[in-house]
Protein backbone atom coordinates (compact mmCIF):
# COMPACT_ATOMS: atom_id res chain seq x y z
CA UNK A 1 0.00 0.00 0.00
CA UNK A 2 1.13 3.30 -0.88
CA UNK A 3 1.86 6.26 1.57
CA UNK A 4 -1.04 7.78 -0.29
CA UNK A 5 -3.47 5.61 -0.33
CA UNK A 6 -2.94 5.69 3.54
CA UNK A 7 -3.05 9.06 4.03
CA UNK A 8 -6.71 8.60 1.91
CA UNK A 9 -7.31 5.79 4.38
CA UNK A 10 -7.06 7.67 7.62
CA UNK A 11 -8.98 10.67 6.27
CA UNK A 12 -11.90 8.85 5.44
CA UNK A 13 -11.92 7.12 9.04
CA UNK A 14 -11.55 10.19 10.23
CA UNK A 15 -14.30 11.92 8.42
CA UNK A 16 -16.80 9.08 9.13
CA UNK A 17 -15.73 9.22 13.06
CA UNK A 18 -16.06 12.90 12.87
CA UNK A 19 -19.38 12.50 10.81
CA UNK A 20 -20.93 9.95 13.60
CA UNK A 21 -19.74 12.49 16.49
CA UNK A 22 -21.14 15.18 14.70
CA UNK A 23 -24.64 13.38 14.35
CA UNK A 24 -24.19 13.13 18.26
CA UNK A 25 -23.49 16.38 19.15
CA UNK A 26 -24.56 18.74 16.21
CA UNK A 27 -26.54 20.77 18.87
CA UNK A 28 -22.78 22.30 19.75
CA UNK A 29 -21.67 22.96 16.57
CA UNK A 30 -24.84 25.82 15.64
CA UNK A 31 -21.95 28.10 16.02
CA UNK A 32 -20.82 27.68 12.35
CA UNK A 33 -22.36 28.25 9.47
CA UNK A 34 -22.82 28.29 5.99
CA UNK A 35 -19.15 26.98 4.50
CA UNK A 36 -17.85 25.89 7.93
CA UNK A 37 -20.45 23.60 8.58
CA UNK A 38 -19.12 20.86 10.26
CA UNK A 39 -21.39 18.96 7.76
CA UNK A 40 -19.57 20.40 4.43
CA UNK A 41 -15.82 20.40 6.11
CA UNK A 42 -16.35 16.51 6.59
CA UNK A 43 -18.59 15.71 3.43
CA UNK A 44 -15.15 17.47 1.66
CA UNK A 45 -12.99 15.37 3.64
CA UNK A 46 -14.90 12.02 2.81
CA UNK A 47 -15.31 12.48 -0.67
CA UNK A 48 -11.44 13.16 -1.27
CA UNK A 49 -10.92 10.59 0.26
CA UNK A 50 -13.15 8.35 -1.61
CA UNK A 51 -12.26 9.51 -5.31
CA UNK A 52 -8.39 9.27 -4.20
CA UNK A 53 -8.90 5.70 -3.35
CA UNK A 54 -10.87 4.99 -6.52
CA UNK A 55 -8.63 6.96 -8.86
CA UNK A 56 -5.33 5.03 -7.18
CA UNK A 57 -6.93 1.63 -7.41
CA UNK A 58 -8.88 1.86 -10.95
CA UNK A 59 -7.15 4.57 -12.55
CA UNK A 60 -3.08 4.31 -12.01
CA UNK A 61 -2.39 8.45 -12.75
CA UNK A 62 -0.04 10.03 -10.71
CA UNK A 63 -0.38 10.11 -6.66
CA UNK A 64 -0.42 14.08 -7.46
CA UNK A 65 -3.14 14.11 -10.41
CA UNK A 66 -5.09 11.79 -8.69
CA UNK A 67 -5.03 14.26 -5.62
CA UNK A 68 -5.45 17.13 -7.21
CA UNK A 69 -8.59 15.41 -9.32
CA UNK A 70 -9.71 14.09 -6.05
CA UNK A 71 -9.62 17.93 -4.25
CA UNK A 72 -11.68 19.36 -7.42
CA UNK A 73 -13.94 16.10 -7.51
CA UNK A 74 -14.96 16.69 -3.83
CA UNK A 75 -15.08 20.02 -4.39
CA UNK A 76 -17.87 20.38 -6.51
CA UNK A 77 -19.46 17.16 -4.99
CA UNK A 78 -19.24 19.13 -1.82
CA UNK A 79 -20.64 22.31 -3.27
CA UNK A 80 -23.30 20.67 -5.07
CA UNK A 81 -24.38 19.36 -1.96
CA UNK A 82 -24.46 22.20 -0.20
CA UNK A 83 -26.16 24.21 -2.34
CA UNK A 84 -28.81 21.56 -3.48
CA UNK A 85 -29.80 19.35 0.03
CA UNK A 86 -27.64 21.29 3.23
CA UNK A 87 -29.39 25.21 2.15
CA UNK A 88 -32.62 23.58 1.66
CA UNK A 89 -32.79 21.71 4.57
CA UNK A 90 -31.72 24.56 6.87
CA UNK A 91 -34.30 26.92 5.58
CA UNK A 92 -37.30 24.02 5.89
CA UNK A 93 -40.00 25.13 8.56
CA UNK A 94 -38.68 22.85 11.71
CA UNK A 95 -41.65 21.84 13.16
CA UNK A 96 -45.38 21.66 12.48
CA UNK A 97 -46.20 23.45 15.99
CA UNK A 98 -48.13 26.59 16.72
CA UNK A 99 -46.26 29.50 16.91
CA UNK A 100 -47.06 32.51 18.50
CA UNK A 101 -48.39 34.79 16.03
CA UNK A 102 -51.11 31.82 15.56
CA UNK A 103 -51.77 31.67 19.30
CA UNK A 104 -53.83 34.97 19.16
CA UNK A 105 -57.69 34.70 19.41
CA UNK A 106 -57.65 31.05 20.54
CA UNK A 107 -59.87 29.40 23.24
CA UNK A 108 -57.78 27.84 26.53
CA UNK A 109 -58.30 26.71 29.87
CA UNK A 110 -56.63 27.52 32.70
CA UNK A 111 -54.62 24.89 34.44
CA UNK A 112 -52.53 26.91 36.59
CA UNK A 113 -54.72 29.72 38.31
CA UNK A 114 -53.74 33.29 37.61
CA UNK A 115 -53.26 35.62 40.58
CA UNK A 116 -54.34 39.60 40.65
CA UNK A 117 -51.16 40.62 38.92
CA UNK A 118 -49.65 37.57 38.26
CA UNK A 119 -48.92 34.69 36.50
CA UNK A 120 -50.73 31.01 35.53
CA UNK A 121 -50.65 28.61 32.72
CA UNK A 122 -53.21 28.23 30.19
CA UNK A 123 -53.78 24.80 27.37
CA UNK A 124 -54.65 25.66 24.42
CA UNK A 125 -55.95 22.72 22.27
CA UNK A 126 -55.52 22.72 18.61
CA UNK A 127 -55.67 19.88 15.90
CA UNK A 128 -52.28 19.32 15.64
CA UNK A 129 -51.70 19.36 19.12
CA UNK A 130 -52.17 21.16 22.60
CA UNK A 131 -49.64 23.45 24.17
CA UNK A 132 -49.30 24.75 27.80
CA UNK A 133 -48.00 28.72 27.47
CA UNK A 134 -47.10 31.11 31.23
CA UNK A 135 -50.39 33.09 31.30
CA UNK A 136 -50.67 36.69 32.69
CA UNK A 137 -54.11 38.56 32.91
CA UNK A 138 -54.68 41.55 30.38
CA UNK A 139 -56.21 43.69 33.31
CA UNK A 140 -54.52 42.51 35.77
CA UNK A 141 -57.40 40.59 37.68
CA UNK A 142 -57.15 37.42 39.08
CA UNK A 143 -58.86 34.39 37.02
CA UNK A 144 -59.79 30.78 38.36
CA UNK A 145 -59.17 27.19 36.43
CA UNK A 146 -63.24 26.85 36.08
CA UNK A 147 -62.60 30.30 32.95
CA UNK A 148 -61.73 29.48 29.95
CA UNK A 149 -60.08 32.28 28.49
CA UNK A 150 -58.82 33.76 25.26
CA UNK A 151 -55.49 34.98 23.94
CA UNK A 152 -55.31 38.48 23.41
CA UNK A 153 -51.22 38.44 22.24
CA UNK A 154 -48.19 36.91 23.20
CA UNK A 155 -45.13 38.65 24.84
CA UNK A 156 -41.60 37.48 25.73
CA UNK A 157 -43.65 34.00 25.04
CA UNK A 158 -46.43 34.68 27.45
CA UNK A 159 -50.18 34.89 26.71
CA UNK A 160 -51.89 37.67 27.84
CA UNK A 161 -55.14 36.56 28.34
CA UNK A 162 -58.45 37.80 29.38
CA UNK A 163 -61.99 35.64 30.49
CA UNK A 164 -63.67 34.26 27.73
CA UNK A 165 -67.41 34.46 27.98
CA UNK A 166 -69.16 31.95 25.47
CA UNK A 167 -71.73 32.43 23.43
CA UNK A 168 -75.31 32.28 23.98
CA UNK A 169 -78.21 32.09 22.40
CA UNK A 170 -81.24 34.50 23.33
CA UNK A 171 -84.61 33.53 23.53
CA UNK A 172 -86.67 36.03 21.77
CA UNK A 173 -89.52 37.34 23.64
Amino acid sequence: MEAIDQLYWWVLIIAGFGTFIYMLFSDVFDMFDGWFNPAVILSFLALGAGIGLILNALAHVSPMIGLAVALVGSFALTTLLYLFVLVPLSNAEESIGLTDESLVGLVGRLTVPIPEGGFGEVLIETVTGSVLKTAQSLDGTALSTERRVVVIEVKRNIAIVMAYDEPTIREEQ
